[in-house]
C-alpha cells in the first residue's frame, strides 16, 4: 500500500490508495516538505496555492461543474513520462473553469521537472488543454483532441467561459499525450468568448504555441518564442480576435508565426467559417540564413476567411505572406481582409508568394534588437524611436475589445514582455 494526501480545495484529507489505483487520486504527497504529486481526475473545486510545490505526473482532468483556482506565483513542474509512455497534460474539461490569475510580478508557471542546466528544449512534457462549448464547424457540432479519446468540444455557446489565464507561462512542453500526437502549449479546443487569455506565453514547445480549434476565444498580449511549428494556428470555424500578439520564431526550429484554415470533413467552405481578427501583430521570422524548414511567415488556406491589420511582419526565410487554394483566394476583398498598412520587410523572396491583389508596406520598422535568437543576444522587438510604425496605425473595430492606439505591431513604447516572459527571466530584454 502507499500513503498519500488527496485534498479538495483548501482541505487535506488523510486517505490510503492501493498501488496502481486510479480512481479519482488528484494529489498525492508521501513527506513533509516534498511536492505534490498531480494525476487524475479533479472532481471536486480546488485551489493550488503558490506556497507549495506541484508536480503534474499524468494527464489530469478538471471535470465538468469543477473549478480549478491557480494562486498567482504558482510554479507547476511536470514529468516527461506518466510511465505508460505519454507526457502529463492538463486538461480543462468541456463544462470545467480554471482561474489561473497571474501578475506580471507573479506569474503561473507550467514548466519542465528538469534541472535548470538541462534547459532549455522542448517536448519535456505536455501542456495545458481547454475544452468547450463554443461553435466548431465539423459535422455534429462536437469533436475531439487527439490523444483524448471520449472527451468533446464543442456546442453552441459563442459566449461560453472557460475562467481566467492571466500571466500563464507554459514551456518546454509538446511531447505526445497519444500516439504520434505532439501538443501544443495552450490548446483552445472549442474555447468561448467569455474566457480571458490575456499577457499568455509559449516558449520552447514542440509543437504549435497557440491553437485555436474552432470557438471564439480572444487573445490579448500573448508570446511565442521559438517554438517547434506555428506560433498562432486557427482552425475549424475559429472566429476569435486577437491584439498584441508577438512571435520569434528560432533559426533552427520553427514554421510560421500564422498557419490559418477553415476545411472541416474535407469541405473548405464549412460553417461557421473560420474568421480570425488579429491586429497589432509582430512576427519576426526565422531569417534568410536559417536551416529551419519553412517558406512563409503567414500561411492563410483551406477556405479561411480574416481580417489583419496593424502586423509587423520582418526577417522571413523566403516569403512574408502565401495565401493557398481556390477557396481561400476567392474571399480576398470580401471576407479575407490584408491591410494595406501592414508592414513586411526583409522577406527575401517577396511579401507575397503569389499575385493576391493585394499590397504591404515595405519599410524597415528599425526593430530595436534581434541579437542572437536562440543563442543568446538581447531582443528588443518595438520599433525605433521616430519610426513610421509608431504613427502608421489604421483604425480598429470599436468593439469593446480592441484598443485605439498609434503604432503597427504588438508594440508601441510600452515593452509588455517586461518582468514574465521567458526572455526576461533569461535577461534578454534591454
Amino acid at each position: 500500500m502507499k500513503h498519500v494526501i488527496t485534498f479538495y480545495g483548501p482541505i487535506l484529507i488523510g486517505l490510503v490508495l492501493f498501488a496502481g489505483c486510479d480512481k479519482d487520486p488528484v494529489s498525492h504527497k508521501q513527506d513533509e516538505g516534498e511536492p505534490y504529486e498531480i494525476t487524475g481526475n479533479i472532481t471536486e473545486n480546488t485551489t493550488w496555492s503558490a506556497v507549495n510545490e506541484y508536480i503534474l505526473a499524468g494527464q489530469t482532468f478538471v471535470k465538468s461543474g469543477v473549478t480549478l483556482t491557480i494562486e498567482a506565483g504558482t510554479t507547476i513542474k511536470a514529468d516527461a513520462d506518466d510511465g505508460n509512455g505519454l507526457a502529463p497534460a492538463l486538461i480543462i474539461e468541456r463544462g470545467a473553469k480554471i482561474v489561473a490569475d497571474g501578475t506580471s510580478a507573479a506569474p503561473i508557471t507550467f514548466t519542465a521537472n528538469l534541472p535548470e542546466s538541462e534547459l532549455p528544449q522542448r517536448g519535456t512534457w505536455g501542456g495545458l488543454i481547454i475544452l468547450g462549448n463554443a461553435p466548431i464547424n465539423v459535422d455534429g457540432g462536437e469533436s475531439f483532441v487527439e490523444g483524448l479519446v471520449g472527451i468533446p468540444f464543442g456546442g453552441n455557446n459563442e459566449n461560453d467561459n472557460s475562467g481566467i489565464l492571466r500571466y500563464v507561462r507554459v514551456w518546454y512542453g509538446g511531447r505526445s499525450i497519444g500516439q504520434d500526437n505532439e501538443i501544443n502549449g495552450f490548446t483552445f479546443a472549442g474555447v468561448g468568448r467569455g474566457t480571458t487569455v490575456e499577457h499568455c506565453e509559449v516558449a520552447w514547445n514542440l509543437d504549435d504555441g497557440f491553437e485555436m480549434f474552432g470557438g471564439t476565444v480572444d487573445l490579448k498580449y500573448c508570446s511565442v518564442l521559438f517554438v517547434g511549428d506555428d506560433a498562432f494556428d486557427t482552425d475549424l470555424g475559429y472566429r476569435g480576435r486577437g491584439q498584441f500578439l508577438f512571435a520569434l520564431i528560432g533559426s533552427a526550429e520553427g514554421n510560421r508565426g500564422f498557419e490559418m484554415d477553415n476545411k472541416a470533413n474535407d469541405n473548405m467552405d464549412a460553417q461557421p467559417r473560420s474568421k480570425p481578427q488579429f491586429h497589432n501583430v509582430t512576427l519576426v521570422g526565422s531569417g534568410a540564413d536559417a536551416v529551419t524548414d519553412n517558406d512563409q511567415v503567414i500561411r492563410l488556406r483551406e477556405g479561411t476567411s480574416g481580417d489583419f491589420r496593424n502586423l509587423l511582419i520582418v526577417a522571413g526565410k523566403e516569403y512574408g505572406v502565401r495565401i493557398s487554394d481556390d477557396a481561400t483566394q476567392a474571399l480576398i476583398g470580401t471576407e479575407l481582409n490584408f491591410s494595406a498598412n501592414n508592414i513586411i520587410y526583409n522577406c527575401p523572396s517577396g511579401q507575397f508568394k503569389g499575385d493576391y491583389g493585394l499590397t504591404a508596406q515595405d519599410i524597415d520598422p528599425q526593430l530595436r534588437s534581434l541579437s542572437g535568437r536562440e543563442s543568446g543576444g538581447i531582443i528588443d522587438p518595438r520599433p525605433a524611436s521616430g519610426n513610421p510604425a509608431l504613427t502608421g496605425s489604421e483604425t480598429l473595430p470599436n468593439d469593446g475589445f480592441f484598443e485605439s492606439v498609434s503604432f503597427i505591431g504588438a508594440f508601441g513604447n510600452d515593452l509588455w514582455l517586461e518582468g514574465w516572459s521567458w526572455l526576461s527571466e533569461m535577461n534578454r530584454l534591454p
